[in-house]
């Protein structure tokens, strides 16, 4: 047993004969949650973390939150401004280790309300986090898990991490499991597109985008996380992530990083232009070529790192934010996507949920019938008080036997709206095909 402080314990065990999807299917209990990456080999990528039965529960609505409390078995209510009330209730532990996440909040945050899905409603909260003491820890390049829990209340009761241990190792998984879908219907079409023109038409220079959502339901039977493994081999990226909530399931993935806080350094990285990747090295160079000489992309990327840099100049000194690696064109498995790197130093009197709010795109402030929705950002803030969340991209709400997906739309003054809504017609049908495992479709 290793010991890091008065409060956290960790084991590490030998992990070449696991992997992230099989600790999932072993370990037992309530609310379990897996966040990976494709690029396991580069940067945060590298880990992979795991984890169920947390110590509590926030989730908020409105100007209201309910704190659940598993161990008392007790729900207390909060009144007041939402990031006022959590910063004053997640709990804050100097646990320092050598992972970015070694304990503390999963979960989302966003707006979300009552979504209408063409014939189907979704009630989600406007923030919902799960905290845990204990998390398992997948390091690609080592092939170690380690197992951390760290004590909130500063008990003396030591964790078993070594039952803990035999679990994931040892542990029965019951056999594969598929599931079949039906879809509905889709909110893409012309009155979708007026929305976006109209918008278009209303943007000004302090309001440089708007990210709209937009909509599929379906029917659905069967196995979630047999949904999120189809969906991580199809579709892999830089953010892959599967939370099991009270009532639904929140999975899918995201090439982009929303915000990253650790100390006082604040990390953005925005990303505006996708193209397809080469079939042949110079095939790939010069589709490289082509996005970073695109000049409507550019043009948008440009607007999209000013609104950027406009954000953290209002949690950040204002002469550290800075532009590091400028419209840089990263590879996923999939695409090329034009990012940038901007970095600013945190205000010491600012708490890195005062980052988050500052960078969550102003979906709220739109009023049409697509505004309102589970939009957002989903990741972790540690015990330490260090954040990393992802844009809840190409995400899927599994709820009542429903099946809701959602891409987003990024709309900017250059933005070709009719382009922008043939490409999403497209990309909506190839990722219902991409959904389509051995239990097929209805």
């Amino acid at each position: 047993m290793q010991i890091t402080s008065s409060r956290t314990k960790m084991k590490t065990i030998n992990g070449d004969s696991l992997t992230p999807i099989l600790i999932f299917r072993r370990l037992q209990g309530k609310h379990k949650f897996l966040l990976e990456s494709s690029t396991q080999h580069e940067g945060a990528g590298r880990f992979s973390f795991i984890g169920a039965n947390p110590r509590k529960t926030y989730k908020g609505v409105g100007q209201e939150i309910q704190e659940v409390s598993y161990k008392t078995g007790k729900t207390y209510v909060h009144q007041g401004e939402l990031i006022v009330l959590l910063k004053r209730l997640m709990p804050r532990i100097s646990n320092t280790t050598q992972f970015p996440f070694s304990g503390g909040a999963v979960g989302y945050i966003g707006f979300g309300g009552t979504t209408m899905f063409v014939d189907k409603k979704i009630e989600l909260p406007d923030a919902y986090f799960h905290v845990y003491e204990t998390i398992i820890v997948f390091d690609h390049q080592t092939d170690e898990v380690t197992l951390i829990h760290t004590n909130i209340d500063a008990e003396k009761q030591e964790p078993d991490l070594e039952e803990l241990a035999q679990q994931i190792v040892n542990g029965h998984i019951s056999d594969e499991a598929s599931y079949r879908y039906q879809p509905l219907d889709t909110t893409t079409n012309q009155s979708f597109a007026t929305v976006l023109q109209t918008m278009q038409a209303n943007l000004h220079d302090d309001i440089t985008r708007v990210v709209l959502p937009n909509r599929n339901v379906a029917n659905f039977q069967g196995d979630t996380l047999a949904l999120y493994r189809q969906l991580r081999k199809k579709k892999p990226a830089a953010y892959m992530y599967y939370i099991e909530f009270e009532d639904h399931v929140v999975l899918g993935t995201s090439p982009e990083s929303l915000i990253r806080v650790k100390g006082e350094s604040v990390i953005a990285t925005p990303t505006e232009g996708t193209y397809p990747r080469g079939e042949t090295k110079n095939e790939e160079l010069e589709n490289e070529r082509k996005l970073y000489n695109h000049e409507s992309i550019r043009q948008s990327h440009a607007l999209l790192v000013r609104a950027i840099q406009q954000e953290l100049q209002s949690v950040c000194f204002r002469d550290s934010v800075q532009v590091m690696e400028a419209m840089r064109i990263q590879r996923s498995k999939k695409a090329l996507h034009m990012t940038t790197r901007v970095e600013g130093k945190l205000l010491p009197m600012l708490h890195a949920l005062d980052v988050l709010a500052a960078t969550i795109s102003p979906l709220s402030a739109t009023e049409h019938p697509y505004a309102a929705g589970y939009f957002g950002a989903l990741g972790f803030i540690g015990f330490n008080g260090h954040l990393d969340f992802a844009l809840t991209g190409q995400s899927i709400v599994v709820k009542q036997d429903t099946m809701h997906l959602q891409a987003t739309i990024t709309v900017t003054k250059y933005t070709n709206v009719q382009n922008v809504l043939h490409q999403v017609q497209e990309e909506e049908q190839a990722f219902l095909q991409l959904l389509v495992n051995n239990g097929g479709q209805n």
